[in-house]
């Protein structure tokens, strides 16, 4: 009995949890996203797209607002760099792979027409809690993006 009193209480509190996170709208999120990047020292603006841009070291970044899951955080740097000729990918590639076995949370993502973006991509258990992650997550991109450009030659 005990037990089944246990696992219906961690039953309803992670439903409770859910039903907390699900309320949260877009539009809330962006505002969440904004006003702590402000605090920061950032000068954050929401585009089009309803993403939230911000610049961290010099470099544009956006938050991929998703209010579809709002367990997920991520963060992108956004065609930093254009590869050149198709000649250029495979070097690319393999730059790309060996940062990403050296950098924590970050992917590399080349685009058809050559462009390459980094992003960065967690779990979060609510929403607010990208605040403890959002720093870290941009030095390593920061790192991988420097690492990869050493890797190149540039």
């Amino acid at each position: 009995m005990k037990k089944k009193i246990i696992c219906l209480f961690v039953v309803l509190t992670l439903a409770g949890l859910n039903c907390l996170s699900a309320q949260m709208t877009k539009a809330q999120l962006q505002n969440m996203y904004v006003t702590y990047l402000r605090a920061q020292g950032y000068s954050p603006s929401v585009d089009s797209d309803g993403d939230v841009n911000f610049t961290a070291h010099g470099q544009r970044f956006y938050i991929d607002v998703m209010e579809d899951d709002l367990q997920s955080f991520r963060i992108v740097l956004t065609n930093f760099i254009d590869i050149g000729p198709a000649s250029n990918r495979l070097r690319a590639l393999e730059a790309a792979g060996l940062e990403i076995n050296t950098t924590k949370t970050i992917r590399f993502i080349i685009a058809s027409n050559n462009r390459i973006a980094i992003d960065s991509f967690i779990f979060v258990g609510r929403p607010q809690d990208f605040e403890l992650h959002l720093n870290r997550m941009v030095n390593n991109i920061i790192t991988a993006r420097t690492d990869f450009l050493a890797r190149l030659g540039r």
